[in-house]
């Protein structure tokens, strides 16, 4: 059972929901045809371990992220906002399977859709 108190991060299980959550998404995006190119030669390990942090930290946990700047890692990737729909829309479907509250999930999107310019390169990177 959930409340208003807790955090996104603690509605999703903590460090381990947060870690499976991790595992359910990258098995879902990486058979979507169209984000699984943006991840050939990419050390998938690292990457999970770099969105754990980067979920963690932004739906309020404990874990602090420690990779690079996401506008500076996203560049020229040609990532475009139909991407990143796909991208988090995956996120949203493995947390609606699990269980999560759909104001848990608007509440993820908002967050996520926070950060949208940094990694498609939209106007509003710095603010």
């Amino acid at each position: 059972m959930t409340t208003s108190d807790e955090t996104i991060f603690e509605q999703l299980g903590g460090v381990e929901g947060m870690s499976q959550l991790v595992e359910e998404f990258y098995q879902r995006v990486l058979q979507d045809n169209q984000l699984a190119p943006f991840f050939r030669n990419v050390d998938m390990q690292r990457l999970r371990t770099m969105q754990y942090e980067f979920l963690c930290s932004a739906f309020g946990g404990p874990i602090h992220y420690s990779g690079s700047e996401l506008q500076a890692i996203h560049a020229r990737r040609g990532i475009t906002n139909q991407h990143f729909a796909q991208f988090v829309g995956h996120l949203a479907k493995v947390m609606e399977e699990r269980g999560i509250s759909p104001q848990a999930i608007d509440a993820m999107l908002g967050r996520l859709a926070t950060f949208r310019d940094k990694i498609v390169g939209g106007a509003n990177v710095d603010g």
